[in-house]
């Protein structure tokens, strides 16, 4: 699911026809005919990206996605936080993406069900916080919880501006990214095809919807 949280960005809705409405066959149930619709946002350094939601009429399925019409290159975006202001910085991220917190040890790769968001450094940070809490109230071993209880200390301290670390973001479709005003606070690679094909990607049914929409917004 996809979710724009505390961030002010140009935005128009993209009215689709009867025909762009139904598209693939819905993941879950294999019956229903997913429902798309698509909203555009004016983005620094993407230019405009797409947020498209979908819904199943039969069972009820719902999934979104953040997507560049434009043929886009695997990137990695690396910010070294270590100032209150960088947490509103601005963070897009598509389900296909891999976000990092290396000095944590934070991995967070796409999945089935990977969520697509609109959000900054702060609101990133507070969605990995939960689940650093869950993982510390189910682990089995006392230094596991001390250890999720660290990085929770240390963490509420960098929501202080109090603590700095480093966001990694790493993308094989290239649409997601850390996007302050300021570009020169952002280390920017295009990945090889070598180090994009160790990411984990999108799931298969998701690339193929986005060529199917991109497909269909190039014929507009």
């Amino acid at each position: 699911m996809a979710s724009l949280i505390g961030i002010a960005t140009n935005r128009k809705l993209v009215n689709m026809s009867s025909d762009e409405e139904v598209a693939s066959i819905c993941p879950s149930c294999s019956k229903g005919k997913l429902r798309i619709q698509s909203m555009l946002y004016s983005v620094p350094f993407f230019n405009e990206l797409a947020m498209f939601s979908m819904e199943c009429p039969e069972c009820g399925f719902r999934h979104s996605d953040v997507f560049s019409a434009e043929q886009r290159k695997p990137s990695r975006f690396t910010m070294h936080v270590d100032d209150v202001s960088h947490l509103n910085v601005r963070v897009v991220r598509s389900g296909s993406c891999t976000y990092r917190f290396p000095e944590w040890g934070i991995d967070v790769e796409p999945g089935p069900t990977a969520e697509s968001f609109i959000t900054n450094i702060e609101g990133i940070l507070y969605r990995v916080r939960l689940v650093v809490e869950t993982a510390g109230n189910f682990a089995d071993l006392d230094s596991e919880k001390q250890r999720a209880a660290e990085i929770l200390e240390e963490m509420k301290a960098a929501l202080r501006g109090e603590h700095p670390f480093t966001l990694v973001m790493e993308d094989p479709a290239g649409v997601s990214g850390i996007l302050p005003d300021d570009m020169t606070l952002v280390k920017y690679e295009e990945l090889t095809i070598e180090e994009a094909s160790t990411l984990k990607g999108a799931p298969f049914w998701v690339d193929t919807l986005r060529d199917d929409i991109s497909e269909r917004k190039s014929k507009d």
